[in-house]
């Protein structure tokens, strides 16, 4: 049950931030390496909110299962 929390206390919040700004989280760590703002295709873009999304839910039911197990 641990493990569901670490999980949906550190990549839960960054893949919420994927889904509200996907340009800015897929460049994250990287910036450096460009001397201008990288252009990404909408399919990219795409992409990037619903995985963040699914991983949000995902992550989210797996919490709420560990949880329901511990108490039974």
């Amino acid at each position: 049950m641990a493990e569901a929390f670490f999980l949906f206390i550190l990549i839960v919040p960054v893949s919420v931030l994927t889904f509200l700004a996907p340009r800015e989280m897929m460049s994250f760590g990287s910036r450096w390496q460009y001397d201008t703002e990288p252009v990404y295709s909408k399919e990219a873009i795409l992409y990037a909110k619903i995985a963040s999304a699914f991983i949000a839910v995902v992550l989210t039911l797996n919490l709420v299962v560990s949880i329901i197990n511990a108490f039974r």
